[in-house]
């Protein structure tokens, strides 16, 4: 299902910790016996709490209902997990973003677009012109042609890059949101499937495994001829 992110006002959302999309048990925490602005959401699957902080309230039915307010505990923002298989010094890149995202989308953006150049030269390329490297993994089949589409939607390649002081900052909470989401999709197509086909691939006996290579490998000369 699609990203679902952390949000005060909603019963369930994509966990922080666990990455699940799970029920939240909202509960408001008590100092003395007053009720304060800070909130707990516990996740029903991990059962981890993150802690929020309420800007204004509204009173249903008696019951004290938050109307807007953010997330302090994880300082993790409201992006999704990176993907496990990310490389470290993209995950770095990744969840700085993700940590400054609700106050700086500019500088978010910024951190995404050179995570994405490191990624990038993960996957073979050479990690200096994103243009350059999102079409070239494409051509290789690497990932799916419709993701250069969808970066030049988000303006990080194409005539419609993203460049300091052209855009606002409502622009660059959109465009930032999309790249947490473009950069785990990169490594899920880029690092993750391969890594689980190869390892399908080994489990088959040898003897099947050099069969099909040596098809493989009939079927390529005669394409050739």
């Amino acid at each position: 299902m699609n990203y679902v992110a952390p949000e005060i006002t909603i019963e369930a959302f994509h966990c922080p910790f666990c990455g699940t999309y799970a029920h939240m048990d909202w509960a408001w925490l008590v100092n003395r016996q007053a009720i304060t602005k800070y909130l707990e959401a516990t996740c029903s699957r991990c059962r981890k709490a993150s802690l929020w902080l309420a800007y204004d309230t509204k009173n249903v039915h008696g019951n004290l209902k938050p109307n807007s307010g953010e997330m302090v505990y994880p300082d993790f923002g409201t992006a999704p997990l990176p993907e496990v298989d990310m490389p470290e010094d993209v995950v770095r890149d990744y969840c700085e973003a993700a940590r400054i995202f609700s106050k700086s989308p500019r500088g978010a953006a910024a951190l995404l677009r050179l995570g994405l150049q490191k990624l990038c030269r993960h996957l073979g390329e050479e990690g200096v012109n994103i243009n350059e490297d999102i079409r070239s993994l494409a051509a290789k089949n690497t990932i799916p042609p419709l993701v250069v589409k969808v970066a030049d939607t988000v303006r990080i390649t194409g005539n419609n890059a993203v460049h300091p002081g052209e855009m606002c900052d409502d622009d660059f909470d959109h465009i930032a949101s999309k790249m947490f989401e473009l950069l785990n999709f990169v490594v899920k197509k880029g690092i993750s499937e391969p890594r689980e086909l190869e390892a399908l691939y080994s489990m088959v006996p040898e003897g099947a495994r050099k069969k099909a290579e040596i098809r493989d490998e009939k079927a390529k000369l005669s394409a050739r001829g």
